[in-house]
């Protein structure tokens, strides 16, 4: 019985893999250890690995930053709102100013027709 070249092909890609994965098992190893041992070395120079008062005062002012950002952000959505309220409102008096215009001279056509209603 023999095998077919494209079954042997597969065959060699799934064992490279194989042997692929078996490298990053093994260094994945190799930084666990060099891990524990820089561990225990500092342990032995009195270092401790644990997280200090400053590494604390560093995540607690790093998490008021992310607070503080976020609050500022909905200061502006929140002045935008109304700056685009007031433009609105703003808008639409205009518009009824317009309409009050036509009326004075109806056979009138303003220059600044065309351009408004192209915008």
């Amino acid at each position: 019985m023999s095998i077919p070249p494209s079954s042997l092909k597969s065959l060699s890609s799934l064992h490279e893999h194989a042997m692929g994965f078996s490298t990053n098992c093994e260094n994945i190893q190799h930084a666990e250890r060099k891990h524990e041992m820089q561990a225990f070395v500092m342990t032995l120079d009195g270092i401790e690995p644990d997280e200090d008062d400053q590494d604390l005062l560093f995540i607690q002012l790093s998490v008021d930053t992310v607070y503080a950002s976020y609050a500022a952000a909905q200061n502006r959505v929140r002045q935008y709102t109304q700056l685009l309220t007031l433009l609105k409102r703003e808008e639409n008096l205009w518009a009824e100013r317009v309409e009050k215009a036509k009326y004075v001279l109806p056979e009138y056509k303003s220059r600044w027709v065309q351009h408004c209603q192209a915008s």
